[in-house]
């Protein structure tokens, strides 16, 4: 996952439209890592609840990730959209051009997962501002979550993911990570680019979801067969202000016991200040204190 000195980085938005200055800011504290920044042509663009028609964003899409000039792909924001594009990408054309986002990006990541190109789970370009423009509005992350993030790009270097045991086995479980955000995941469900855990460890997060809207998409995704053969779970944050965290807790070990394998808890991933970056399909292990990719 490694960027060259100087890599040139598509910035897209193919969901929600994102707040012009987060996402200047954010362009500024990645340029100053060595990255020359490239807005896709309709990337200002706005329709309804959306960053332009889907035909807008899915050009700017496939323009981002088949151009010869591009190594790499970086979302704007989330929002809702992405799953508007899946059938137009020409995936026969893909290079293997790492592609760098969140929350809608799922999406993507999953899409990108299952045909083994290079997916990164990780923030959006508006919420890297280091400053204290966007007290209000969409998280900004932290300290720890920019050094991750630079030291992966510039590195090839993998955080651990620390969590503790929330139920199940307290045995260490190794395989290929996969997942994303839980409202995406549970959209894609019966569709072409569902997620598929067999065989594999299952990373999911949320915000702003009560726990009867948490346990009906845990319930989708269980009924139409996606956890079968999953080898463990690793929560993110599932931020709700309105809901106390033990209760969240209890909710989500009632509906990930009865699956009989490890899952982990509280690790800094999701809509929070701590948001640190993964390789959706890379390899680790869920042990009981965490997740350890390599």
């Amino acid at each position: 996952m490694k960027l060259r000195d100087g890599a040139r980085i598509a910035v897209v938005a193919p969901a929600g439209m994102f707040t012009a200055e987060r996402l200047l800011r954010g362009m500024d504290v990645v340029r100053s890592w060595g990255y020359e920044l490239v807005e896709a042509p309709h990337l200002h663009d706005k329709a309804r609840y959306t960053a332009g028609t889907a035909d807008v964003r899915s050009a700017d899409l496939n323009w981002a990730l088949t151009d010869p000039d591009i190594d790499a792909v970086w979302f704007a924001r989330g929002g809702y959209g992405t799953a508007h594009l899946l059938a137009q990408i020409p995936w026969t054309q893909l290079d293997g051009r790492p592609v760098i986002g969140f929350s809608d990006a799922t999406a993507l990541l999953t899409a990108l997962q299952q045909r083994s190109l290079p997916a990164i789970h990780g923030p959006v370009l508006q919420t890297l501002s280091n400053d204290a423009f966007g007290a209000t509005g969409a998280v900004l992350v932290d300290d720890a979550s920019r050094r991750a993030l630079r030291d992966l790009l510039q590195n090839g270097q993998w955080p651990t993911l620390p969590g503790e045991l929330l139920c199940g086995p307290a045995r260490p479980v190794r395989g290929p990570v996969v997942g994303g955000n839980l409202t995406v995941l549970g959209s894609l469900a019966g569709t072409p680019w569902a997620v598929r855990a067999q065989g594999a460890i299952l990373l999911l997060e949320e915000v702003a979801e009560p726990p009867y809207r948490i346990d009906r998409m845990v319930t989708q995704l269980r009924q139409s067969g996606a956890l079968q053969g999953v080898l463990g779970i690793a929560l993110g944050d599932f931020l709700e202000p309105r809901t106390d965290a033990a209760e969240m807790r209890a909710v989500l070990q009632d509906l990930l016991a009865p699956l009989g394998v490890p899952v982990v808890i509280g690790l800094p991933v999701g809509h929070g200040a701590a948001n640190l970056a993964w390789p959706v399909g890379g390899m680790a292990t869920l042990a009981m204190d965490g997740l350890r990719f390599g």
